[in-house]
């Protein structure tokens, strides 16, 4: 456990490869944490509370209500949608924990940028912080910091392990 601790640390010392090595596979433990979140957040929006916010967040920028069956639709929708996108997480969390790249850990950290921005929202927008309960937008930026922590190492320790390999190459 202290050794991913230690390898999540964007400021740690990577001066031999198996550090270097540990800091570019730990975005894959980020991606899991986003994959994490977003099926505590799809679970969330499946309920019947989470229905009932949702439609009043529509009923509230638009001035209507939808139907029940609008809002079961997407619901069902939103289900698979969460399915997919944690299925692809978790496969780019396995790619990159067999053969660490800095190309996901980068995309990831954009995402998880937006992410957080999107949740910080919630503060300061009543619309989107009445679809969903404090308790899950608090959730959301925690995990999504640590996350963004993960990738910062990982997009570190990829360099340093690349400047391991050339100066052991030549």
């Amino acid at each position: 456990m202290t050794d991913w601790i230690k390898a999540s640390n964007p400021t740690a010392n990577l001066a031999t490869e198996q550090a270097a090595l540990d800091a570019a596979r730990v975005s894959a433990v980020g991606m899991v944490i986003g994959a994490i979140n977003q099926v505590v957040a799809g679970w969330y929006a499946s309920t019947e509370e989470g229905i009932a916010a949702a439609s009043g967040m529509v009923e509230q920028m638009l001035g209507q209500a939808p139907s029940a069956e609008q809002m079961a639709s997407q619901a069902q929708t939103g289900m698979v949608v969460t399915g997919v996108l944690v299925v692809l997480q978790l496969g780019l969390a396995a790619v990159q924990w067999r053969k660490p790249n800095g190309v996901l850990p980068i995309i990831f950290l954009i995402l998880v940028i937006w992410g957080f921005g999107t949740a910080c929202l919630a503060f300061f927008m009543p619309a989107i912080a009445s679809a969903q309960p404090m308790w899950l937008t608090v959730m959301t930026i925690v995990l999504m910091v640590v996350a963004a922590i993960t990738h910062i190492a990982s997009i570190r320790g990829n360099g340093a392990l690349n400047r391991i390999r050339m100066a052991a190459a030549q």
